[in-house]
């Protein structure tokens, strides 16, 4: 008899043994895809995926595979820039760059030298709408796709995919009239990585705000409700930008006191308002870093860039700060001898940060693609071609390769 097994009437507790634990092909794929999103990153992810055939197909599915987006670096194939001209407000179609990131990378520069990024050879997208005499104009850009809109108020709308060339042409919402004519309308497109589809949003701001979401899915639009946020804009405001799960659009603040974010949760078509830890005038960027927490803010001012979190009041802290000119002497000569003042932040993907370090005087700049886990820097410089003095000051996009799936093993 084993020393736990003894009666009450030895003076000892009697115990039971623990029965073993399950095996884990006994757990159910969606207890299995419970622990895999606890992972704490896109490489264990993968070497989980590799293990067996069962576990690459659990860890591939979207619920699982999503979560990890945020962690995952997308490559970066390279930048379009645009030319304001002379107008503020561009609503017709300004003039268009492309600057390769990679070049040395095969597949990356295979798909600089391939893709169509300038919009410039596809028949469809040249001819256009015979009822307009403007060309297509650059709205936004997520996951490899294009946003274009076509005249002042964006009656014509187009998503172009620039690798395969392929575009899915769609009309405005039916958004109600607002009092003025010139309340335009923003968007912003939303790619979903997994299964190639898109969203795209579209935002007016008149006597209230109305919204609806087209679906390439559904191919049509529908209203999405405000709740109970009200928000008044500064006029006018910027098309949104994708972070994640969630798309947000930057007011004009320059006559206001505070920089207020709208902000929009793709996944439960919520709306909400944060205000950003600095006055207006800062460049930054949103991003949905899962690590902590959600949403956060990159910002640049003085060429040092910073890292804002949620505290655990709900304000804003610095988790990370970066001087450019002091951790990278080869940025502060281009300083002093190119004139380099501005940085601007363009977007932040898991964990690197890209900016735009340009001159007010010369119309060449440098793309700057900065790791903030490890504080290493790539540098690319825009330089343009003979006869070209442009000013690229418009809106700059990073260009994405979509993400390739989770590789599922061949064999258990």
């Amino acid at each position: 008899m084993e020393p736990w097994e003894r009666s009450e009437r030895c003076g000892a507790v009697k115990k039971t043994k623990t029965p073993p634990a399950p095996p884990v092909a006994a757990l159910t794929d969606h207890l299995l895809g419970e622990i895999l999103r606890r992972l704490p990153d896109m490489a264990s992810l993968l070497s989980a995926a590799l293990s067996c055939k069962r576990w690459g197909r659990v860890a591939s599915n979207p619920a699982v595979f999503r979560r990890f987006l945020s962690l995952r670096r997308p490559p970066l194939v390279g930048f379009i820039l645009t030319d304001r001209g002379a107008k503020p407000v561009p609503f017709h179609d300004p003039d268009v760059c492309f600057i390769t990131a990679s070049p040395r990378h095969p597949k990356l520069a295979s798909a600089a030298s391939n893709g169509d990024f300038q919009f410039q050879n596809h028949p469809e997208i040249d001819h256009g709408n015979p009822r307009h005499d403007d060309g297509w104009r650059l709205r936004g850009c997520d996951g490899g796709l294009l946003l274009l809109s076509r005249g002042r108020y964006g009656d014509d709308l187009a998503v172009y995919d620039p690798l395969e060339r392929t575009v899915i042409f769609f009309g405005k919402p039916q958004l109600p009239t607002p009092a003025h004519r010139w309340c335009n309308v923003r968007h912003a497109i939303v790619a979903d990585e997994v299964d190639a589809s898109f969203q795209v949003i579209a935002i007016q701001h008149g006597e209230e705000e109305t919204a609806a979401v087209f679906s390439s899915r559904t191919r049509e639009w529908a209203m999405i409700s405000w709740g109970t946020v009200r928000y008044r804009f500064a006029w006018p405001y910027s098309d949104g930008i994708t972070a994640g799960q969630f798309v947000y659009w930057r007011p004009n603040t320059k006559y206001e006191k505070k920089e207020e974010i709208l902000v929009l949760d793709m996944k439960t078509m919520s709306w909400s308002v944060i205000t950003a830890p600095f006055p207006p005038g800062e460049s930054y960027c949103v991003a949905d870093m899962v690590e902590h927490g959600g949403l956060c803010i990159v910002s640049s001012k003085e060429q040092c860039v910073k890292l804002w979190v949620r505290d655990n009041d709900g304000g804003w802290s610095v988790k990370k700060e970066v001087s450019l000119l002091n951790q990278f002497g080869y940025l502060k000569k281009l300083r002093r001898d190119e004139w380099m003042k501005r940085v601007r932040i363009l977007a932040m993907k898991a964990g690197y940060v890209y900016m735009e370090f340009w001159s007010i005087r010369k119309p060449n700049s440098y793309l700057l693609v900065l790791n903030l886990n490890t504080i290493k820097l790539q540098i690319i410089h825009n330089k343009p071609g003979p006869g070209d003095d442009k000013n690229y000051r418009g809106a700059a996009f990073p260009v994405f390769l979509r993400l390739a799936p989770i590789p599922v093993p061949g064999d258990d």
